[in-house]
């Protein structure tokens, strides 16, 4: 299968590559219309395999079908292409007529995630943003929720059919072992890698990537702590709300989003006791959901049995009775500057609803904290204007840490734009000069191409 699927897509590019932009603007729109005739069924298949909810998956897919217009439009208008020139010269030290754009790069091959079965798997920003620029897509099918993959991928082909685009440009690739994934991405015609998934994940298949004879592009989206920093001012006049909106960011949808906080920062005040108590509060609230699947929940109480035995728990609602499998109960777990800078083990991010409090002495120790943090998705500041002098000295620190930064609000939920970046330094990205969501995620899956004396770029 793996062969045959390479042959396909190598086989169709060059004419895919080629069509106006009009025709694979039509096959996007195209896609989004076949996703949403079927919205009822598909989400209740993505129910049965995620249990991730109703309203999330309604939103999810509502932002997919956005995606695929959005990407539509680009195809249509052709500013992916960046097109450039520079005109000859007759002068004493001439110069030659130089034409500059993008092109596709080749085949992609992408591996969805398990937490966005609609967003981020078959028919999300990966395979859009390499369909609009020309690319064959091959979608290394999630194991956890294969039959939702397998119905979207049918949805993809017969709007591919309706389309009438070429044979070959989108697939889909089952199995469960990871020799599967292996292969798709270690055949010589594989052109680039999309990867939503886990640190370890991504950095075994990155030493796949880089072990082959020509190594390609590899764009992981990895683990992320996403540090919030909440200041004294903002602490000591909004300690409520800040809690209970803290906590609610670390539970949505289980704390299983890259964007999830998992570390919180503040410095010593005599207004953090009360803090924490709201955060007690906040926890013991909160309502406990299944996690996506079995092998989530067991890392998950992997990652915080091993936090419980470094660690005192400030506090859960894992008290409370409830007869739902795989449980994601809640837990913030609290510790000081001194053992957030010795022991960079307990950083490792845990999948689900976990966060770290960080109390620091002071604005020095909290700098220290922020510039020992590796790479992240997010980073975070809550402040009012009494706390500006301490903003402008972690603003930034932050920035050479973070994809995006946030003002007075928490991470989860990346809209799509054109001024989204949903990226980071490593270990949250495998390259932060690209993101993974919204319209200028084409710009992994296309190269320049620079044409010297050529009368037209089109020849």
């Amino acid at each position: 299968d793996i062969q045959r699927a390479h042959l396909w897509a190598t086989k169709c590019f060059q004419q895919f590559r080629k069509l106006p932009g009009n025709r694979r603007a039509h096959f996007l729109r195209s896609i989004a219309h076949e996703i949403e005739q079927n919205r009822e069924q598909l989400i209740q298949l993505a129910q049965e395999e995620t249990r991730l909810g109703f309203p999330r998956l309604e939103m999810e897919l509502s932002r997919t079908s956005h995606e695929l217009r959005l990407f539509a439009e680009l195809a249509e208008n052709n500013d992916w292409r960046e097109f450039s020139s520079e005109q000859s010269s007759n002068k004493l030290h001439s110069k030659p007529r130089l034409l500059k754009q993008n092109i596709p790069i080749g085949t992609v091959i992408v591996i969805g995630a398990c937490n966005f079965p609609l967003a981020i798997s078959v028919v999300g920003t990966d395979t859009a943003s390499a369909l609009v620029v020309g690319c064959p897509v091959i979608v290394k099918a999630h194991p956890e929720h294969p039959q939702t993959c397998q119905f979207l991928s049918e949805l993809v082909l017969i709007a591919s059919k309706n389309a009438q685009m070429p044979k070959g440009i989108f697939q889909l690739i089952h199995g469960r072992n990871h020799s599967v994934t292996e292969n798709l991405i270690s055949h010589k015609d594989a052109a680039c890698v999309a990867f939503t998934g886990s640190l370890k994940g991504g950095t075994a298949l990155s030493q796949v990537v880089n072990k082959r004879d020509n190594p390609i592009p590899f764009h992981a989206e990895m683990g992320s702590l996403n540090p919030v920093i909440a200041l004294p001012h903002k602490i000591s006049k909004h300690a409520s709300k800040l809690a209970l909106n803290y906590v609610r960011a670390v539970n949505l949808f289980s704390g299983q989003m890259c964007t999830k906080p998992g570390a919180l920062i503040i410095i010593k005040s005599n207004a953090n006791n009360s803090f924490k108590n709201l955060i007690r509060e906040a926890v013991s609230i909160q309502n406990i959901a299944p996690m996506l699947n079995e092998g989530i929940y067991k890392n998950y109480e992997k990652s915080s049995n091993f936090l419980k035995n470094e660690l005192p728990l400030l506090a859960t609602n894992e008290k409370v009775q409830n007869k739902i499998k795989n449980p994601a109960y809640s837990r913030i777990f609290e510790l000081d500057f001194i053992q957030f800078i010795k022991n960079p083990e307990l950083r490792a991010e845990a999948f689900g609803p976990a966060s770290l409090l960080i109390e620091c002495q002071d604005e020095t120790e909290l700098i220290q904290a922020i510039e020992s943090l590796e790479g992240n998705l997010t980073g975070s500041i809550h402040s009012l204007i009494d706390d500006h002098t301490t903003c402008r000295k972690i603003i930034p620190l932050l920035e050479s840490k973070v994809g995006r930064l946030l003002w007075n609000e928490f991470p989860p939920g990346v809209t799509p734009g054109l001024a989204t970046h949903h990226g980071g330094p490593w270990p949250s990205t495998s390259d932060s000069r690209y993101t993974s969501i919204g319209r200028n995620a084409y710009m992994r899956f296309v190269r320049p191409i620079c044409k010297q004396g050529f009368p037209s770029i089109d020849i």
